[in-house]
């Protein structure tokens, strides 16, 4: 194994150790204290750890700075949230077309809104994207095509979520969703060199997936839903195979 993977699978040891550990704690110490099933910011964490450990601060500067390249075509960023948008609603459409019982959506007034960005952003797209993508993805495409690259990131992060699959808080078709979305984090990265773009499609899916348009349905009845997620976000990383082959368009390295 290279230098570079043995940084990548520390890593990602290093994720899911520190995203995980309330479960262990919780098991011999029951107590509402631990963050179970996860610890969202684990991923972050850890690549702070890696990056410092392996390459020092001009490491970490490094990865700084490539954070804060909010610059990025327009329509890359429009893509990033008007698509999962589409297909959040596509699925609710077509999940209520096959007769999936559906309520009405929840009430929620302007500030109950504005309150749950922030939090959204801190359980999930902010620490992960900046962490899987800007750190994982960027340093295995140094060796990888950024195909490849994205589907072993996504095998990883899949592995990350087993508390959630396993425990039942998010449907294990989740974890077929979670390399053929990798696809897509990967063709915005190195189309955008940013990894914000990342940040808002993962936001829209989980802000107006999970947490509004997805509450029309029951907790039985979640599934049916999210299994036309998975299947449109496959054909979108399929369409991206077949458009730019395994460089996803890359025309050169993100430095």
């Amino acid at each position: 194994m290279s230098a570079t993977t043995n940084r990548i699978i520390i890593f990602f040891l290093l994720a899911c150790a520190l995203s995980w550990f309330g479960n262990f704690g919780n098991w011999l110490w029951p107590s509402n204290a631990w963050p179970v099933p996860m610890n969202p910011l684990g991923p972050l964490l850890a690549a702070i750890a890696v990056i410092w450990y392996f390459d020092g601060r001009a490491g970490l500067k490094n990865w700084w700075r490539r954070l804060l390249r909010f610059r990025a075509p327009v329509w890359l960023y429009a893509v990033a949230f008007f698509v999962p948008l589409a297909i959040i609603i596509a699925s609710i459409w077509l999940a209520i077309a096959l007769g999936t019982p559906a309520g009405p959506l929840p009430p929620r007034g302007a500030a109950e809104f504005l309150i749950l960005v922030p939090i959204m952003l801190i359980l999930g797209p902010l620490p992960e994207e900046v962490s899987f993508r800007g750190y994982g993805q960027h340093e295995l495409q140094k060796q990888l095509s950024p195909l490849a690259a994205s589907l072993w990131v996504g095998l990883g992060v899949a592995i990350w979520h087993a508390p959630l699959l396993l425990g039942g808080y998010i449907p294990m078709i989740i974890a077929l969703a979670l390399p053929a979305v990798s696809v897509v984090y990967a063709w915005l990265y190195v189309t955008g060199r940013s990894v914000w773009p990342l940040v808002v499609l993962h936001f829209v899916q989980n802000y107006f997936g999970g947490e509004y348009f997805g509450l029309k349905f029951a907790q039985v009845d979640r599934d049916v839903w999210i299994y036309f997620v998975t299947a449109f976000y496959i054909v979108w990383a399929v369409l991206l195979w077949w458009r730019f082959g395994p460089s996803l368009g890359r025309t050169e390295t993100i430095d």
